[in-house]
Parts: C-alpha cells; structure tokens; sequence
C-alpha cells in the first residue's frame, strides 16, 4: 500500500516531505510505502512538508479478519464510488449481501462491489457486507460524504456602495485541499435574474453605478460536469447618495465693504469620511476657489464688482461623483453713491464740496474724505467733506476728492474737475475796475477841495448855495486864464482832468472821465 502527501500543483518540486504515524515520524519522502501491511500498521497517518503546514490525519486499518468492506479514504459531493466488500485471498467465498444503515441494499449476488453514481450528502452512513467463507463473515465501515465546494457567499466592494462607484460581486466558496484542481463555474443574479451567465469567472463588475442597480443579488456555483451546483443567499446591495443636492447660502444682505461668506451645504452620508469630501465655488460659470475641505468661499471685504450668479460644486476624492448646486443670484449693495466734486466762490477763496449720498440702511456709516490737486494730496483723510483754498491759486488746476469708510473697506474717488486757465486776466480786470473807480473818487474829492478855496478867497462871506444849472459860463475873458486852476494827472490812462472855477456840472464831470 502507498500514501502519496500531494500538496497542489503550484508547489515546486525538491521540498522536503515528513510523514507521521499517530504524531510520530515515520518517514522521508513525498510518498510513503508499506510493503506487506499489518494489523500493527494500523493508525492515523499524516505528512508535512519543511517548512509548511501538516496535512489532516487519514486512518488507515489494517485488519485480519476473513472479511473487510473497502471504501474510498475520501469521498465528495458528485464522486462515483466503488465499495467492495473482500474477502481473504487463501479461502473461496460465496455471494455478497449489502447493506446500509441496516437496510438491505443488494441481496445475496455475485457481485462482490457496489457502485454509487453522483454521490451526495444523502449518501454518508453506515455501510455492511457479508460473505460465506466456510462461515458466514460481515464487516462494517461509515462512510463520510465531505462538501466538494462550500455554499457560495457574494462580497462586494467597496462597501457601502456609493453611486459612481465601481462595484466588484465576488462568488465566494472554497475547494478542499485534495480537489483544488476541480474546475467550477460561476453566475450572478439580480432580483433572481440571471445578470452574468456561467463562466470561470468569479468575479462580477458594475462600472459607475447608479440607483437603479440597488436590489438583491445571488451568485451560483457549479462543477463543469453540473453534477454540484450550489447558490448563495440573496445579499441586498442599497446603492446610496454619496452627498445629497448641494445648496449654496449667503449670510446676510450685502453691501459694499461687507465680508461676504458664502457655504456650500450638503448632507454627507455617514459611512463617507468628511476629509474625502472637497468644494469649489464659481461666479458667473467661472471658477473663484478650486476644490479643497471648506465648504465655504469668503470675500473680506463686498466690491459692486462681485455681484452674480454663484454657484458651488461638491466632489468626492475617491468617487467620481460630482454635483453643482442651483445658480444663487448674490447683488452687493451700493454703501453711497460715487462722490460728486462741486466749488463755489467765497470771498477771494473757492470752497470745494465732495457730496455723496449714504444708503438708508446704513446711516451710522463713518465717512471720511480726501482732496487732491494734479493728483498730489492737499488734505488727508478725515471727517470733512470741504476744503478750502485761495482763488488765485487755482489757476490751471485739477481737483479731485475721495470718501473712503473708516475701515477703508471701501473707497470710491470723484471726477476730476477742472477750473477755467484764465484766472489771471480776471483778475486783471477785477483790479483795474477797482483802480478806476479809486481815480474818479479822487478826482471828485480834488474838484471840491479847489472850488472851496477859490470860493474863500474872492468873497470871504459865506456865499449862497452853489447854484450849477444858472451860474454863466465864460466870465473871464478869453485871453484871461483862472487863477486857482487844479489840475489832475491820471498816470495810467496819461490824461489831464481840469477843473476850473468856472465850476462845471457833475455830468460834465463824468464826460470828461469817460472820454
């Protein structure tokens, strides 16, 4: 008799074998031979390879008996086996009766062997013969029926199952050391509709799943020869929402210098680590913040350029799933209007005015201004909105003033404004109108004074009241000039004003001034 230790195909050859009798070693070598057995050789038997595990115990007995019943040292679901009941070489025998579990299988015949086709699990018990060798001799044996393949279970993976992912259904089951080399085929079921016919494949992939995949699935094992087949349990596969709809908020009503935040809310399954979650924000369909952690997009301080339609983006970084939220429509609110520069004359000064309009809704806002000059700063920020300076400064000038809040969050500057080139010849005029009008009060002045002396020293009584409109004219002679003449000198207009004692009237006064 010889025991073979078979350790698989995929083990090379050149290892080191150890067989044991009841734990004791008995041998080297992968097989192991006993040439003429004895009851003494009895025992249970096992080989081991170096290094390795050790095999499971197989009995073997060795008996003297006239009668023993051989069966198969392993026997599986789907095996033909034989079971010959044996009797001893020296002696002659008769026919052979079987049974089973007590009952009767074949009745007295000459058939010394009986064959079971296909055996299943129904097929374990305990197996007798008997036979006529000069007496009649009966021995007995149980027989084992061992599983070829374990009952199938389905895996998955990943698990949970989010949709988008790529799903593997694996049809798990096992082969007994002695049969690796059995072939088997496999099969998927969803809902108890085939979804992936018999192949070798255990393996079954759904690529980018989606919710209508979720239900129940079963797998099916069976040998090449169909004669084992067996099916695992249904396992519900529920294909869940990674993140729900995103929806995008804003904290509040926003005006110009305001700190804007804007969150990306969504409900996160909670079989998904929140770190493997990120967000991006986007205005008017262009990106304002790449994917990362937050959920939130911050503005420091609200501009009118920021307003649009915002939307956010949630993603996973072990999915591809990804969704966007609604647009939101986000308007930033005019804190107060563009300032307005305005100048008006006071005096020899221009005072200049920055105006704006502050919004309703925010009347405690702080202000402050800032006046310019050809682009150089002649006031710096502070709470008046005026500034003074000298008109005849002005000239060819270019002003320009700012209002800024007192956070500086926001700052807005006016047109510029510009004043006329001609100040100069202004105020040319303006002085020479001035200078005349000095002239002709002197001169009216110098007129009086000289009339008043002449008056005195040709009649020292007071005389009547000076009488212009009926006094005569010409009462001198001709050849006989005034005595008390005085005589004007306009240095710049290089005219002579005479005033005689002939006392002209005030018209001819102004006549002789004008011409």
């Amino acid at each position: 008799m010889t025991m073979t230790c078979d350790v698989g195909s995929t083990i090379g050859e050149g290892m080191d074998y150890i067989w044991y009798k009841d734990n004791s070693p008995v041998h080297n070598g992968k097989s192991y031979t006993i040439q003429d057995a004895r009851t003494s050789d009895s025992g249970n038997y096992q080989c081991q390879t170096r290094p390795g595990e050790i095999s499971d115990p197989v009995t073997l007995g060795v008996s003297d008996g006239y009668v023993i019943l051989q069966t198969p040292l392993y026997v599986y679901e789907g095996d033909n086996i034989n079971i010959r009941c044996h009797h001893y070489p020296r002696y002659s025998a008769g026919q052979t009766i079987f049974y089973k579990d007590n009952e009767v299988l074949i009745d007295w015949g000459d058939d010394a062997e009986y064959n079971i086709i296909n055996v299943t699990r129904t097929t374990a018990g305990t197996y007798r013969c008997g036979k006529v060798v000069s007496y009649q001799y009966e021995d007995e044996t149980s027989v084992s029926v061992e599983e070829l393949f374990q009952t199938p279970t389905i895996s998955v993976t990943p698990h949970p199952v989010f949709r988008n992912d790529n799903v593997t259904l694996r049809c798990e089951t096992r082969l007994p050391p002695p049969r690796q080399k059995t072939r088997l085929h496999f099969t998927f079921y969803r809902e108890g509709r085939m979804v992936q016919g018999f192949g070798v494949s255990d393996i079954y992939e759904v690529y980018n799943v989606q919710l209508e995949d979720s239900g129940n699935y079963s797998c099916e094992v069976e040998t090449t020869d169909k004669r084992v087949r067996k099916k695992s349990a249904e396992r519900l596969i529920q294909i869940q929402e990674l993140f729900s709809h995103p929806n995008i908020t804003v904290t509040h009503d926003v005006y110009e210098g305001d700190p804007m935040t804007l969150t990306c809310d969504t409900t996160l399954s909670q079989d998904i680590n929140h770190k493997d979650v990120q967000f991006s924000f986007y205005r008017d369909g262009r990106m304002v913040q790449g994917f990362n952690s937050s959920n939130k997009y911050e503005v420091h301080s609200a501009q009118l350029e920021d307003p649009g339609n915002y939307t956010c983006e949630v993603k996973s970084s072990k999915n591809p799933t990804r969704k966007r939220s609604n647009e939101y429509n986000i308007s930033v609110k005019e804190l107060f209007s563009p300032p307005i520069l305005r100048s008006s004359r006071e005096g020899d000064n221009v005072m200049m005015s920055c105006d704006t309009v502050l919004t309703k809704q925010r009347p405690r806002t702080q202000l402050q201004y800032s006046f310019y000059r050809d682009g150089q700063n002649v006031q710096r920020f502070n709470s008046s909105n005026k500034y003074e300076v000298q008109f005849i400064e002005m000239e060819n000038s270019t002003f320009t003033c700012e209002i800024q809040t007192s956070d500086s969050r926001v700052r807005k500057r006016s047109q510029d404004l510009r004043l006329p080139g001609s100040m100069f010849l202004y105020i040319i005029v303006s002085v020479g109108s001035g200078l005349l009008l000095l002239i002709i009060i002197i001169i009216s002045i110098v007129s009086y004074k000289c009339h008043q002396r002449k008056s005195s020293a040709n009649n020292p009584q007071p005389t009547p009241a000076f009488d212009m409109t009926h006094r005569k004219k010409n009462h001198l002679p001709k050849d006989k000039k005034p005595e008390n003449d005085c005589k004007v000198e306009n240095s710049k207009a290089k005219r002579k004003v005479r005033v005689s004692q002939d006392s002209p009237s005030s018209n001819n006064i102004y006549e002789n001034l004008n011409s």
